[in-house]
């Protein structure tokens, strides 16, 4: 058996190293770091901008208390909603603080990652058997089990809306119910992307005693679901509202569901400290890649501290001098309270060099202070103070 083993993992290996020789080099994101290149902003305005960012729905509350505060130093924010649990009470808050500046964004309807990789691992084996593979028809929202190339199959799972496994979470239990089967998730945020989304194959070879065979979803179908019933939610949550911003979950992203948030009409997509900061870099600012990070991960918790002062004023310098473009974000007040948001406030408001706007405004300065060429924004050579 390990020879067999070992041949067919080298051929997924050596797979594997044809298509990651296909695929051309993807330009380093270009995050706030000691060695960031960028230029002043140009004009007599801000030197830099800064969206403040609250993640998920169950941080309403929080993010409702942080944008009442805000108003008083004249800083607007924005809160990232995953839609598929939101009530009319929740629009009913978020409406209130829409219309004194403040900004709802999509961040999917189901809070999944839009573009994951391999989303279950698989495997079948028995010692009375010698082969066996999976089989995905989506045509049919059906996951089919052969074993030794018997006609008929030993499992059949409903991958549909209505059926016992419409989300990845529930297939893996049902898989994991099957005598022979074994399959896990490939990461536990995956749990609530839907069955369907599975990607087409008709014949999956899942006949390792040891070894998972990874299964994907199409990533397009999953992405364009995901944001555009985000959007549609948020929208006729809030009447009259125009989503125009991505938040993406678990700050996965890449270029197949960055074209399809264009498409959607959004034209402004957060994603994580690998994101780019600086809007006059040699190398252009992707509107779909903002650079966000967390107060606590960048200054500590301890508004008072000498330190979180220090490390506070150090960040912005550094933004002021390279005409950063970015984000603050946070959760819940796990991550950062009510109270340490009360005390940064103030910190942050001093600063009249740095606006401090929604994800649309800073997507709008971009796009009316730079020139778009070929999916990047550059500014104009020699602007400065």
């Amino acid at each position: 058996m390990r020879p067999r083993i070992t041949a067919a993992l080298g051929g997924f290996f050596l797979m594997a190293s044809i298509l990651l020789a296909a695929c051309p080099p993807q330009a380093a994101a270009q995050g706030l770091t000691s060695a960031t290149k960028g230029v002043p902003l140009p004009g007599k305005g801000p030197r830099a901008y800064l969206a403040i960012v609250i993640d998920d729905l169950p941080n309403l509350a929080l993010w409702s208390k942080l944008a009442s505060d805000s108003d008083a130093y004249g800083i607007k924010t924005t809160l990232a909603v995953n839609t598929a649990k939101a009530t009319a009470d929740d629009y009913a808050v978020m409406a209130k603080h829409v219309a004194n500046g403040h900004e709802i964004a999509n961040h999917t309807r189901d809070h999944v990652p839009v573009a994951p990789g391999d989303v279950i691992r698989l495997r079948y084996y028995n010692p009375a058997a010698k082969s066996a593979f999976a089989a995905v028809d989506p045509a049919a929202a059906k996951l089919r089990i052969f074993v030794d190339n018997k006609p008929e199959p030993v499992a059949e799972f409903d991958l549909s809306e209505k059926g016992p496994t419409p989300n990845l979470k529930a297939l893996v239990e049902a898989l994991n119910n099957t005598r022979g089967v074994t399959a896990e998730l490939g990461d536990t945020y995956y749990a609530n992307i839907h069955a369907a989304f599975l990607s087409k194959n008709d014949k999956i070879d899942i006949f390792f005693k040891n070894g998972l065979v990874p299964l994907y979803v199409d990533i397009p179908q999953n992405a364009r679901y995901e944001m555009e019933n985000g959007k549609k939610d948020i929208e006729a949550g809030l009447p009259g509202y125009a989503c125009t911003s991505m938040v993406y979950p678990f700050l996965v992203t890449d270029a197949v569901s960055r074209k399809i948030t264009s498409e959607l009409n959004m034209n402004i997509g957060r994603v994580g400290p690998a994101g780019n900061v600086a809007l006059g870099s040699p190398d252009g600012y992707n509107l779909y890649r903002v650079f966000a990070e967390k107060p606590r991960d960048l200054f500590g918790t301890n508004p008072a501290s000498p330190e979180f002062k220090a490390k506070l004023e150090a960040f912005l310098k550094k933004l002021d001098e390279v005409g950063g473009v970015g984000c603050l974000y946070s959760h819940g007040p796990d991550e950062f309270t009510n109270e340490q948001w009360e005390a940064l406030l103030p910190m942050l408001a001093k600063h009249k060099e740095i606006a401090f706007v929604t994800l649309r405004d800073l997507a709008k300065y971009v796009t009316t202070t730079a020139t778009l060429k070929d999916g990047r924004y550059y500014l104009a050579s020699g602007s400065g103070k």
